[in-house]
């Protein structure tokens, strides 16, 4: 298993650059449309950006790396050489969903010590270790409910070989979260907002569209039956396919 990340690992040694820049263009593109006069301290850099980077951003993101992880392998045959190694092939997929956690993880602490860096040379007074701690933790829960929902991603990745239903996942994914703002009674059974309530719950003072809202247990349950099916599925389907 070991070996299968590193492998995984070493074939993202080309775009670790990239992945960095990107990420810091995600938080430069969503800071844009925020009002200034909400960010005022560090606090409110830490609100507002991570409002918009951990509601979209890194939902699309994250989602398109996995997608690329197994389709990518398909379209190169690797994923047929991959298979006839003597090691078990749902290891395979559970090497691949490990890596994409890792480097998942890597953007989120990139993210936080760019927004680090922005609010130090912004708002250096009002950086205090009390406003790192709460914004860690945050950026650490919205990296752990943004994991619960990739393994669903990569099953319909494995099974469809084709880019277009991830992203038609992704977008599914945007539109219930959009329902889930303007529809109170169904908050109960959409998760895909999980990584961003925390955030929201910081302002839901302010906004009567996000009155009092919460993390509800149903949607952690549900999150997790969904990372559990995705597992079990695609290390099922993974064990069956035809090597071709």
């Amino acid at each position: 298993m070991l070996n299968i990340v590193i492998c995984e690992l070493k074939k993202f040694k080309r775009i670790w650059i990239p992945l960095i820049v990107g990420v810091f263009l995600l938080i430069q593109i969503s800071s844009v449309p925020i009002n200034t006069a909400v960010m005022k301290d560090a606090d409110g850099l830490f609100t507002w950006v991570n409002l918009a980077v951990f509601s979209y951003g890194f939902l699309a993101a994250v989602n398109m790396i996995i997608a690329y992880m197994f389709i990518w392998e398909f379209k190169n045959n690797t994923m047929l050489s991959m298979m006839i190694y003597k090691h078990a092939r749902w290891k395979i997929f559970i090497g691949k969903i490990i890596t994409v956690i890792l480097i998942s993880l890597l953007l989120y602490i990139v993210e936080f010590a760019m927004l680090t860096l922005m609010s130090y040379i912004s708002f250096r007074n009002t950086l205090t270790s009390a406003v790192m701690i709460k914004h860690l933790i945050l950026t650490l829960k919205a990296f752990f409910f943004q994991m619960l929902m990739i393994t669903v991603t990569a099953s319909l990745a494995l099974v469809s070989k084709k880019i277009i239903v991830p992203v038609i996942y992704i977008g599914v994914q945007l539109i219930a979260s959009f329902i889930f703002l303007s529809e109170p009674m169904v908050r109960a059974f959409i998760p895909f907002p999980l990584p961003v309530i925390s955030n929201l719950m910081l302002i839901s003072g302010n906004y009567r569209i996000i009155k009092d809202i919460s993390i509800l247990p149903s949607q952690v349950i549900i999150a997790v039956a969904m990372f559990t099916f995705g597992i079990v599925y695609g290390c099922w389907y993974m064990n069956r396919m035809e090597v071709q």
